[in-house]
């Protein structure tokens, strides 16, 4: 099954494009996440559930259609266990006011109407919402004023997008904390526009997006200072990226300083872990915080950093007190730990995630580690 983060943002996205209720579910037909703002007879949505569900799973890389009368859902496979599901929408060529849905007139006047070329863009893009990455974007303005369009978010209040907030957050944290510029990259790739807060200030994207970038200075600060950076070091970054956020007046420019803040913070961890060592263990250090999930070659290693593996392990052990692998097996097991704490995932997933290729064996090294199974640790 996808990432939470993944899955979530894909309901998420397909909501903003469409309006319509967004649900993923397993092939059980347990609800994963949702977005649901429209409320709907429980009734009409296990109907169409139960029957998307079961056509789905026999045609794979097909978006179903299922329809009663003018209302109808569409669903598809978003990987090999789950599948996302959206509506009611109404069909717009079978609806009549003869025909028109059994619902209370409220609901029904905020269903939206779909025509058959609406449905069918719909569908192309369901079927591909897990392959949808973040792209890069140009903005173009035009020289004269512009009348500022009033965006609602009513997702803002939801309750699923508020703990996609609180996980991100939290992932965001651990990855400067722990100086992974790798993993600070890919949590920004999955934010999105998960944080955006243009809607509490309308026509004012600068006011807003400032704010953010107040926000995240405080948020990185304390990581980084959970990482061991000097008060003082982390004072003066702070300090400078709060007057950088008041003085530039362009969102191109706060969008560039946004992309800087994660990075210096993490860098200023990772070089106050490293200072001791030498520069051939500093990089060794770096390459196993980034590559720490992935089966390790001694011989990999050192051909990467230009140096024969004896003198590599030699050197390692001498400068850190540890061997590669207890190293290795240190950073894959404090990344357990917090992935048991912090997620729902199953055990035999999140040892795959850390590195383990055998649950047992990560079992085993886990009990050994901390007095406790992983199933003890998480419940404690």
């Amino acid at each position: 099954m996808s990432g939470s983060f993944e899955l979530s943002n894909a309901v998420m996205n397909f909501y903003q494009l469409t309006r319509l209720n967004v649900f993923a579910l397993n092939l059980s037909g347990a609800i994963l996440t949702m977005h649901a703002p429209l409320q709907i007879p429980d009734g009409l949505n296990e109907g169409a559930f139960s029957a998307i569900i079961s056509a789905a799973a026999n045609e794979p890389k097909k978006c179903v259609f299922w329809h009663d009368g003018a209302l109808s859902y569409m669903g598809g496979m978003f990987d090999q266990s789950t599948i996302i599901i959206a509506g009611p929408f109404i069909n717009q060529s079978s609806f009549s006011q003869k025909h028109a849905p059994s619902l209370d007139v409220h609901i029904l006047q905020n269903i939206p109407i779909f025509s058959k070329s609406v449905q069918l863009s719909a569908a192309n893009l369901l079927i591909h919402l897990s392959n949808i990455a973040q792209v890069e974007t140009v903005s173009l303005h035009a020289s004269g004023p512009a009348a500022a369009a009033k965006i609602y978010r009513d997702e803002e209040t939801d309750a699923s997008i508020i703990n996609l907030r609180y996980r991100l957050s939290n992932e965001m944290m651990h990855a400067v904390e722990t100086g992974n510029m790798a993993a600070l990259k890919k949590n920004r790739q999955q934010a999105g526009g998960v944080f955006d807060s243009a809607s509490r200030f309308p026509n004012k994207p600068l006011r807003a997006l400032k704010n953010n970038l107040i926000i995240l200075n405080t948020i990185l600060r304390l990581a980084a200072e959970r990482g061991g950076v000097p008060p003082v070091l982390l004072h003066r970054i702070s300090e400078k990226f709060a007057l950088a956020i008041e003085q530039l007046t362009t969102l191109q420019a706060l969008e560039k300083l946004n992309e800087s803040m994660g990075v210096e913070y993490c860098q200023a961890v990772l070089d106050n872990q490293l200072k001791p060592y030498s520069m051939l263990i500093k990089k060794a250090i770096r390459f196993l915080h980034v590559h720490f999930t992935e089966s390790f070659e001694l011989a990999e290693l050192a051909n990467e950093l230009d140096v024969h593996p004896v003198h590599l392990s030699r050197q390692f052990k001498k400068e850190t007190g540890k061997t590669l692998s207890q190293f290795l097996q240190e950073l894959r097991l404090k990344e357990a730990k917090r992935l048991l704490k912090e997620s729902s995932d199953p055990i035999e997933h999140i040892a795959g995630q850390c590195g383990f290729e055998d649950t047992s064996y990560f079992s085993h090294l886990f009990k050994k580690e901390t007095g406790m199974t992983p199933r003890q640790w998480r419940s404690s």
